[in-house]
């Protein structure tokens, strides 16, 4: 990677795959994303320049992104599993697919909570959303196909049973 021009191509390349969602990292080292959040969203007022710490950024970057694991691609015949959760802040969904040895993820999805969504929602609203966003993130997948939805808030679980049968 050599300019923002590269950095910009793999940021929407992973976005349209469904990979990452926009604004959302999930490295939490302060500082990590200096200067990043500008790389998409780029005004007269807010010209951006590639420093040094941005070239050391994305090598780190790319080491975390060198030990995920593969993203497996689910078949017709295969068993899906959902999972899904939120905190106060975050949601977030793995489509994963069942093997003979276990099962292997195929795709994550994950956001925050708007400012209003985080102080008014309540956490029951907050997972609910997640599984909308899963369902909503991978249609091709999950719609007309019979797959597992694993959620740990014991409200959805309640709601979803009651509703479905």
């Amino acid at each position: 990677m050599e300019d923002k021009k590269d950095m910009q191509t793999i940021i929407k390349e992973h976005i349209n795959l469904g990979l990452i969602e926009p604004g959302v990292s999930t490295y939490s080292s302060p500082g990590f994303l200096k200067g990043f959040p500008t790389l998409l969203k780029e005004t007269e007022s807010s010209k951006w320049k590639w420093e040094e710490i941005h070239t050391q950024r994305v090598r780190e970057l790319k080491q975390i992104c060198s030990n995920l694991p593969k993203l497996a691609i689910p078949q017709d015949e295969d068993e899906l599993v959902v999972y899904t959760d939120a905190n106060d802040y975050r949601w977030a969904a793995v489509l994963m697919k069942k093997t003979t040895t276990g099962e292997e993820p195929c795709r994550y999805t994950g956001g925050l909570f708007s400012e209003q969504q985080a102080q008014v929602w309540h956490i029951n609203e907050k997972e609910f959303f997640a599984v909308w966003k899963a369902f909503k993130k991978w249609p091709l997948f999950l719609h007309a196909k019979e797959f597992t939805l694993k959620v740990d808030n014991t409200n959805v679980k309640a709601f979803l049973k009651n509703k479905l049968e």
